[in-house]
């Protein structure tokens, strides 16, 4: 699986093999592991096991960066020493106590299938946070940097987030720009504006799915981003000049 996430990730491997493949470089995170994965990192995602274990199974907190700032600040953490460690997208975390005494913490809601709430959810992950900070200088150095506000490369943002049915105002903020700035770069790259840009990609892949697949308009207009069928068919019309069930009709001939 392709991901490229929008906020930093930290994964803890319940059970099987985690591997991480950024470029020709792969890593392997096993059982009882952390990863911690930079945000506008592109990187390919297996997730294996063995015949003695039931399943692959993790833990995924998201990192945002006021979390992460909040964190340092709690305890204190200012500056490091500028270029002492090398900055790295994908880190591995060995668990110290503080981690591993969090981790049993949370086996509770795994085993007894207790839900968790927004506000417990957001304390067990500043917790992890701060078990990260306090395992070694290096890594409280990835969380300053993680924490540097950053811009997305765009064209690798918009092809992994396209499809997902958010305002200009969010797909800016994500890919780590102001509206305008976001507008600009955008048209800078595509040569559109980001509306005319995202519609016609959604009806390509909604013409995709169509034609190589037995869904109808009715089962894919929320998958490709439309949030209302009539307009996702109006929109289908007006570009491929025929109707979402002509396409289906012409597939199975």
């Amino acid at each position: 699986m392709d991901i490229y996430p929008t906020q930093h990730l930290l994964t803890y491997v319940r059970e099987g093999i985690l591997k991480v493949k950024q470029g020709k470089e792969v890593q392997c995170f096993s059982k009882g592991e952390f990863a911690l994965l930079k945000k506008y990192t592109q990187a390919t995602i297996t997730k294996t096991w063995c015949s003695s274990e039931i399943k692959f199974s993790s833990i995924v907190f998201t990192f945002q960066e006021a979390l992460v700032q909040e964190a340092l600040a709690q305890l204190n953490i200012q500056s490091i020493k500028k270029n002492k460690h090398s900055f790295e997208n994908i880190l591995g975390v060995i668990p110290n106590p503080v981690l591993k005494q969090f981790i049993q913490s949370l086996q509770l809601f795994f085993e007894e299938g207790v839900e968790m709430d927004d506000q417990l959810a957001r304390l067990k992950t500043k917790e992890a946070l701060i078990g990260i900070i306090r395992t070694n200088e290096a890594l409280a150095y990835q969380l300053r940097n993680f924490s540097v506000k950053s811009k997305a490369d765009l064209h690798q943002y918009m092809n992994y987030h396209y499809l997902e049915n958010k305002n200009l105002v969010d797909f800016a903020r994500e890919s780590g720009r102001s509206l305008s700035t976001f507008k600009k770069d955008f048209k800078s790259i595509y040569g559109v504006t980001p509306a005319k840009w995202l519609k016609n990609k959604r009806l390509d892949y909604a013409y995709q799915l169509l034609t190589t697949t037995n869904k109808k308009a009715s089962q894919i207009y929320l998958e490709c981003g439309f949030e209302d069928l009539a307009h996702f068919s109006k929109s289908f019309k007006s570009k491929f000049q025929m109707n979402p069930s002509s396409i289906k009709n012409l597939s199975d001939k």
